[in-house]
């Protein structure tokens, strides 16, 4: 049996995603506002795939990817197997985490 989803977790995904284009719009991309940048897309990221697949697992491993590709994007590493070897670790450790 399913569970249901929690409607919480739209709404905080929601705010979230408008006090991250507010962010966006309001400050600069510099020192430690980077930080607080990034807080807020793993924050929004974990709240929606919370709500797409109720299971924090996954919402985690999803949110941690995003991050990791964003901070690769930052740094300027932008080859293709960047991101491939991010998704082969993310899609590595949940094989791992699922077998347990």
């Amino acid at each position: 049996m399913k569970k249901e989803r929690n409607t919480w977790w739209l709404i905080l995904a929601i705010s979230g995603i408008s006090t991250l284009a507010w962010f966006t719009n309001t400050y600069t991309p510099q020192g430690s506002m980077s930080l607080v940048f990034f807080i807020l897309i793993f924050f929004t990221t974990v709240t929606f795939g919370l709500f797409i697949s109720n299971n924090i697992r996954r919402s985690l491993l999803f949110s941690f990817g995003i991050v990791g590709f964003l901070l690769l994007r930052l740094l300027g590493l932008r080859e293709f197997f960047y991101p491939l070897l991010l998704v082969a670790s993310l899609v590595s450790l949940e094989v791992y985490l699922n077998k347990r």
